[in-house]
């Protein structure tokens, strides 16, 4: 891109340096910043198209927002910051330069205009999106066909500019999840800027954001993809982020409570947890992915994290993996391979027979969960990512059971349920940890027996 001189126009940080340098160098068609709050990312996007304007006499830019309200109540007072020497005009937004070009402010609009007719005809240079994530994908699949599309002299080279704070939606599979296995396509970046790369944040605003609730604070400052906020419709409904999640630390004197819930795809899941009286304490979660989504790997890294632990084990999971060449190879269920691979924490297994009804059980925990029912209360080590997202983002089907959502593997075309197998282990050890409270809450509605096998010690208490 020619003019390069233009970018005095405005003060970058190194982090939003190095996405004008991205696109000067003409290498992309798409550039994604940001993934976090605080980084300029809105103040990058909006100056860049001012630059492009400049450099490009005559060119037509489109800015897109979720909608419209968006555009009035936010894009537009952060572009008026700018005090960008053209004209602007409202109702609808536009922007002029005094060299002829144009910046457009557009809603999506997707509710009122599923097939998106506003965009397939639009012409213009260049797009910048605003949020993407609040967006469609169609949208952007539309715009890579809209770029470029407008004639000016001299003409840029299509190119789309985008900004978003960590999401769980597409914009994540397509785009960061492919960054960090270096799978973008080529002339596609992503450039992450968090509050710690925007020198222009004051000291007092930066220790303000420490007041955010600790979950918050990892998504929105941190930028922390792997970790969701709840958007309703959760089975677990009263799961609550500030409340449930926090720092739970491994205490050396107290059992180690492991629970499993046989699965190979996406990965081989266990969870490590501690209970003191009522307290249940989720310390530590072990995701055995595909090469290592075997039982022997998952007990190799039980053994080499809590090496030398003294205080006793017990073994939870899911009552149907009791059962010979379930999805073992060698004729074995799951829990006789736990047993022998960690048999030097001489485990005691406490597993039901039958697995307790989906809903009954849903419906116990949420309860647990709400007003710590039975004095139970529930704490997740903020580490434990995968079964927070579970906890956050598995759904409630029509019956009240669990919905299954499936996905397949991208590489292996394999297809395996998105959430709920951390959850699932979840169940497993609370019901059996305090099963006595359990069928309390169950007989309030019907009476039922449940057996416990192989116990050395009552089912209430483990210590």
């Amino acid at each position: 891109m020619g003019g390069q001189g233009n970018r005095n126009i405005v003060e970058f940080t190194p982090k939003q340096s190095e996405a004008m340098d991205a696109i000067s160098s003409e290498k992309y068609t798409f550039i994604l910043f940001g993934g976090a709050m605080g980084g300029g990312k809105t103040f990058w996007g909006l100056s860049a198209l001012l630059i492009m304007c400049e450099v490009f006499k005559g060119s037509r830019w489109c800015v897109i927002r979720e909608n419209n309200e968006k555009i009035r109540t936010t894009t537009i007072p952060s572009f008026k910051k700018l005090k960008a020497s053209g004209k602007l005009r409202e109702s609808p937004y536009e922007y002029t330069h005094p060299n002829g070009s144009q910046i457009i402010f557009k809603g999506e609009n997707y509710d009122n205009d599923k097939n998106l007719d506003w965009l397939k005809g639009f012409e213009c240079s260049g797009f910048l999106f605003e949020e993407i994530n609040e967006c469609q994908q169609d949208t952007l699949d539309i715009a890579f066909g809209r770029a470029g599309r407008w004639e000016s002299t001299p003409r840029p080279n299509p190119i789309i500019l985008s900004t978003c704070n960590p999401t769980n939606n597409w914009v994540k599979d397509l785009i960061y999840k492919r960054w960090q296995t270096d799978e973008l396509p080529k002339k596609w970046l992503y450039i992450q800027s968090k509050v710690t790369d925007n020198p222009h944040l004051t000291d007092e605003y930066i220790e303000n954001l420490k007041n955010m609730p600790r979950y918050k604070y990892m998504v929105f400052v941190e930028g922390n993809w792997d970790v969701q906020l709840k958007v309703g419709g959760e089975f677990y409904k009263c799961f609550e982020l500030d409340k449930h999640v926090g720092e739970c630390k491994y205490n050396p004197d107290l059992p180690l409570h492991v629970s499993w819930d046989e699965n190979v795809n996406p990965y081989l899941p266990c969870g490590i947890f501690q209970i003191e009286g009522k307290d249940i304490r989720m310390i530590d979660e072990i995701a055995g992915i595909n090469p290592n989504n075997k039982i022997e790997w998952v007990c190799r890294e039980i053994k080499r994290k809590y090496h030398g632990h003294k205080s006793g084990m017990f073994i939870y999971g899911d009552a149907t993996s009791q059962k010979d060449d379930v999805k073992q190879e060698k004729g074995h269920d799951l829990f006789k391979l736990v047993m022998q691979y960690l048999s030097d924490f001489k485990p005691s297994k406490r597993v039901l027979s039958s697995n307790p009804s989906v809903t009954m059980r849903g419906n116990w925990i949420n309860t647990i969960l709400e007003n710590n029912l039975g004095g139970i209360s529930v704490a997740i080590d903020e580490n434990c990512t995968k079964s927070i997202n579970d906890f956050v983002m598995l759904k409630e089907a029509a019956d009240g059971t669990k919905h299954k959502e499936m996905e397949t593997d991208p590489k292996t075309k394999v297809r395996f349920q998105k959430y709920g197998h951390f959850t699932d282990l979840f169940d497993y050890m609370i019901c059996s940890a305090f099963n006595s409270e359990y069928i309390q809450y169950q007989n309030g509605e019907r009476k039922v027996n449940f057996a416990v096998v192989e116990q050395e010690k009552p089912l209430s208490r483990y210590f």
